[in-house]
This record gives structure tokens, sequence and C-alpha cells, in this order.
């Protein structure tokens, strides 16, 4: 298509914002230029860093209306050919936002309620969901953009500059997610963390314990468990430094956060940790394994505001229902194995505004 201009609001934190690469990737590729709405920090340093962006717009993280109305201001003069709403984007405040630029067409997915009522109120298409991991759902948005397939469209979008040379026996651990709509329920205990470090640590491996700004009181802990542990360094350095020395390791377990898919995107072989939400869904790309052993179903709703147990059972199915000795098992399994891929699930069953989708 070429010489086109297009919003894309990647609204959401660092994890979906990789599965937006067939979006972006794409749009790059037919020669679109492309500005952004950002509400996460990691998100305009990922985007940054590809540097195929000519402009970011970042919202506060709980934008107010005023602070919605002043974005949507200063982008409606700049008359986009298209905005584009890539999953997730539950939220009918985000298809406000995107309609309020004034593009001339509006592309997103089939919410329903409002953000579809919303849309219906100019040009627009919207393409049904139809579950699979979430990237398979911005693939589509994608198909119906028009962009042009490419051979890469099923991995995710890393900056070039992130990437580092392997160092062989290292072990990147991150106990921690986003603080953000209760996001720290997705969390293994730390106690597991903490002691999968030391142990691996006997074992003669080297472990970086990465340590973002929403682990406060981990990093606080971390101080005092691994004070007298030469071989445990703990690292708190920004994303574009972390994720370098990301990069470096070998190995790497964390919860279903965005530093998880990031490490599968840099090539680090990945186990990551599910409990309530879908290991289908959500399973990182790449060298990975979606670990979720709960008999519990998975329960998270891509549709609701926060996290919640819907059997008012404690989160057991992360908190308990993942032992610790079998997680250290899979972690020298990875070390042993020379590779491990991820299959990336097309279409499957999805839960989105309390009802479940087959």
């Amino acid at each position: 298509m070429g010489s086109q201009t297009a919003l894309v609001l990647l609204l959401p934190g660092l994890g979906d914002a990789l599965t937006a690469s067939p979006l972006l990737r794409g749009l790059h590729n037919d020669g679109w230029t492309l500005d952004a709405v950002t509400m996460h920090p990691p998100v305009s340093a990922y985007l940054e860093a590809l540097g195929i962006v000519r402009d970011i717009t970042q919202l506060p993280l709980r934008p107010t209306a005023l602070d919605a109305l002043a974005c949507i201001r200063g982008l409606r003069p700049r008359r986009y050919d298209a905005s584009i709403l890539p999953f997730p984007a539950t939220r009918w405040q985000y298809a406000l936002i995107a309609r309020g630029v004034g593009a001339r067409k509006l592309w997103m997915h089939e919410y329903g309620g409002a953000a579809s009522a919303i849309a219906m109120t100019t040009r627009n298409a919207r393409v049904a969901l139809r579950g699979g991991q979430r990237l398979s759902e911005n693939l589509r948005l994608a198909r119906a953009l028009g962009l042009p397939p490419d051979p890469n469209e099923l991995r995710y979008w890393i900056p070039e500059s992130w990437h580092a040379a392997r160092i062989p026996g290292m072990l990147g651990i991150h106990p921690g997610s986003m603080a953000w709509k209760g996001n720290e329920v997705k969390r293994w205990p730390y106690e597991h963390f903490a002691a999968l470090a030391l142990a691996q640590a006997a074992r003669g491996r080297s472990v970086r314990f990465f340590l973002g700004p929403h682990e406060q009181r981990e990093a606080e802990r971390a101080e005092q468990d691994f004070r007298d542990h030469a071989r445990i360094s703990i690292v708190r350095e920004p994303l574009v430094e972390a994720a370098r020395l990301l990069a470096e390791c070998e190995v790497f377990v964390g919860n279903d956060a965005g530093f998880s898919h990031l490490a599968s995107g840099l090539g680090v072989k990945t186990l990551a940790l599910y409990g309530m939400t879908s290991e289908i869904r959500g399973a990182p790309v790449g060298p990975a394994v979606a670990y979720r052993p709960s008999l519990c179903p998975p329960c998270h709703d891509e549709g609701l505001r926060g996290f919640e147990c819907v059997r008012n059972i404690g989160y057991r199915c992360i908190a308990r229902d993942i032992e610790y000795d079998p997680v250290r098992e899979k972690v020298d399994e990875l070390f042993e194995r020379e590779a491990v891929e991820q299959q990336v699930v097309l279409e499957g069953p999805y839960r989105l505004y309390g009802k479940a989708y087959a």
C-alpha cells in the first residue's frame, strides 16, 4: 500500500505489545508511517528501540478523561488513514480514544457492547475473535488490513540492539509482574524463586535475579537473601540494559509477565509459570515451555478490569498447585536440552466479559 499513516494504540503492557508484532512488522514492511499511543513506559522503550515509530504519545498509567481528551486533541489534526487497536483492547475507553482521533478508518476486534457501538459511529472494520495465542488475533487483524505475509509473522519482533551472545550456564529469574489491575496475584511465591536461585547457584550456575520497579518489596528481600552469594547478581537496570543482560542467559524462569515473553523473544530457553491465566492464550512465543499443572481451569477474563479468584480458594492454581520440585527439575531439563519450541496455537477457547467461548 505504502505512503499511508496509521496510529497504533498499544495501551496494555510489554507482553501484549510483543503480540502486536505481526501488525507492527506488516505495517513497517508495507511502508506505512506509524505513530503510537502507549500507557506503560516499557512499551514506549520497546517502540523507541525498534525505531519504526515516528512519534509516541504516552498517556499516564491511569489516564483521566482530561488526559484522553488532550491526547485526542493533539492527534486529531494529523488525519491518519487508519487508527488501529491491537488485541487485547477490551475496554471501551480504548475504542473511544481510537475513534476520537478521527482517522479515516478504525481497525479493531469485535468486542461487542460499548466498544463496538463506538466503532460503528465511523467507518470501521471489526475482526472476530477466534482464540488461540494472543499473537494470532493480531495476525488476523493484519490480514484484514491487507498487510503482506511475512516468514517471521509468528515470532515476536525484538529490537536488534537488545540481542546478545549467550553465556552458558547462566540462569535468569524474574519473580514479579506488572503491579497494575491486580496483576500481582499471577506471581508464584517469592520464596520459591529465591530457593531456586540459591539451589542453582549451589550447583555452580550463575544466576541473574531480575527486579523491576514493581518489585520493591522483593528487591529488599533479595538484598538480604543473596548478600553472601557471589554467583547471584541482582539486576535492577532500566529495560534497555536489562534486556541485553537477559539475552545473555541460557535459561530463564518467570511468571506470566512481559519479561517472560521478552526472554523467549530473545531466544532464551524460557519456563513461564501460569495460574489463573491460560497457558494457551498467553504462552510465550519462541523457545519456551508454558507450565500450568493446576486442575482448576483458567479463570482469567480478558474483559474484566482486575484479577479475581472466581472460586475464592486463594489463587491455589499459582500459589500451591505449582510445586517447587517440578519447577527445579524443569529448569535442569532446559539446561540439558539443545532446543525447545512453544507451538503457537492459532485458535482455541477463551473468556471475555464473563463468558467462555470455545
